[in-house]
């Protein structure tokens, strides 16, 4: 019967709706057995998927199968839009509501009400849409608009910049979209988001990190910087620099070339070759910061942000005063 399942899914694109399944001949209660059994899982009502099919997937990419679903049923009238057709461009987000598809009615006419699915208005051309898999979405920059205009700041932030990092938007065209929709609900808290946005983050906690900067008064630094010795030869990429304190941080805590270790099937030789590289850029004089996921929290970024700062303040006492060598850090 998974089988079975997974030929219907297929033909949906991901998914089965409950009168393909009655059309298939089973009945409802045949419909729960196979939900109880593990052969189905329900998505929302009326709308099922072969549960070895939808078990792998990440809460972002479930989000856009059901909106898929959600789409699919409405019609062409009808495209995903803000936080839905943001997740269809990038997998990457943070505090976005999982629960709720977004869409837009092409027609300018306000939508019914259905559980699950925010129905959205407004004035959209050819020019905002394009096609993903054979639906009708929000272009890249304005689903970023509109996702940082309807959620926190910090969540705008993510989404700007996970597409901006992976070139679907350019920082251009969200400051012109800005310009275009000043006077739209949130729109301050979008161009706040724009602002913040760095496309050269390569994670969400990275992202997160920058809006703890911001937040809690921490010196914006440089992204992504090489460290060399004074040869020439690079020792590491740090996430973050203050160049002028002579600080680097990492967010998840080991060195980018220490994540691409030759040695990952050793675990052992991992971390050794990591303290290695450690104490190399230590050596160069430059003071270091770490932290994790549990440190952006709200309730926590307020202590991580001040243990930085010390850490700038020490490291700009030992390494800047009075210094009579400088190494090559770029």
């Amino acid at each position: 019967m998974d089988d079975v399942f997974m030929a219907m899914a297929a033909h949906r694109g991901g998914y089965v709706f409950r009168h393909d399944l009655l059309e298939y001949g089973l009945r409802d209660r045949d419909i729960r057995a196979a939900v109880r059994a593990g052969l189905l899982t329900r998505l929302r009502h009326g709308t099922y998927a072969p549960t070895s099919l939808v078990a792998p997937l990440s809460p972002e990419a479930r989000h856009v199968l059901v909106a898929y679903s959600v789409i699919d049923k409405l019609g062409r009238g009808f495209a995903l839009s803000h936080q839905s057709a943001a997740l269809v461009h990038t997998p990457q987000s943070f505090g976005v509501d999982l629960d709720v598809v977004h869409v837009t009615n092409l027609s300018g006419r306000h939508g019914r009400n259905e559980a699950g699915v925010a129905f959205h208005v407004g004035d959209t051309s050819e020019d905002d849409l394009v096609e993903v898999n054979g639906r009708l979405v929000v272009a890249p920059a304005r689903a970023a608009f509109e996702s940082a205009c309807t959620s926190s700041t910090e969540s705008g932030m993510v989404t700007m910049s996970a597409m901006m990092h992976e070139q679907l938007v350019a920082r251009d065209e969200l400051v012109e979209l800005g310009e275009t929709y000043e006077r739209w609900p949130g729109g301050r808290n979008a161009r706040i988001a724009i602002r913040l946005a760095d496309g050269r983050c390569e994670s969400v906690g990275e992202s997160r990190s920058l809006f703890m900067f911001w937040r809690e008064g921490v010196p914006r630094p440089e992204t992504q910087v090489l460290i060399r010795t004074q040869d020439g030869r690079e020792v590491a990429r740090s996430d973050f620099a203050w160049l002028l304190y002579r600080h680097i941080g990492e967010f998840d805590g080991l060195f980018k070339y220490g994540r691409l270790n030759s040695y990952v099937s050793d675990p052992g030789r991992a971390i050794t070759d990591e303290k290695k590289r450690e104490d190399l850029v230590r050596s160069l004089m430059l003071g270091m910061s770490r932290w994790t996921w549990a440190g952006l929290d709200e309730k926590r970024r307020g202590a991580t942000a001040r243990s930085i700062l010390q850490g700038l303040e020490q490291s700009k006492r030992l390494y800047t005063r009075n210094a009579t060598y400088i190494p090559l850090f770029v």
